[in-house]
């Protein structure tokens, strides 16, 4: 397994409805905290980044998406901060077409270590809704 995983983080189905460049400051900012000390290097995606599947954007970067690469360590860290910073938001983990579904930190941490050969890994912040119970 290697050091250090790209994390694509996906915000566009947060429901933290912004406009376009508010949304391109919030995903810069994000970048810019990951960046001082969750994450090796945090950026903006670039569209040619992004793995299959997901929006291409057509300006080069892709709106609400941004690079992170983390050290495997720090994996737990980084989705318990990002949970964190969006409030009421779900996160769906997706490594190709294997959709990661997890209940607490030990079994996420179950989880990737059964990947042996992960190269990158997708969150999606999705807006959660509200339980009928």
């Amino acid at each position: 397994m290697a050091n250090t995983v790209d994390l694509f983080i996906d915000l566009n189905n947060a429901g933290l409805d912004l406009e376009p460049e508010d949304l391109e400051a919030y995903t810069q900012q994000l970048a810019t905290d990951l960046n001082e000390g969750l994450a090796e290097a945090a950026k903006l995606a670039r569209s040619a980044e992004i793995p299959e599947g997901s929006k291409a954007g057509e300006a080069g970067f892709d709106l609400g998406i941004l690079k992170a690469e983390v050290n495997l360590k720090n994996i737990l860290a980084v989705l318990g901060w990002l949970r964190n910073r969006i409030a009421g938001a779900t996160l769906k983990i997706e490594y190709g077409d294997v959709k990661l579904e997890y209940r607490t930190p030990e079994q996420l941490e179950q989880q990737l270590q059964a990947l042996e050969n992960i190269s990158h890994l997708t969150v999606r912040v999705v807006k959660s809704e509200p339980s009928k119970d």
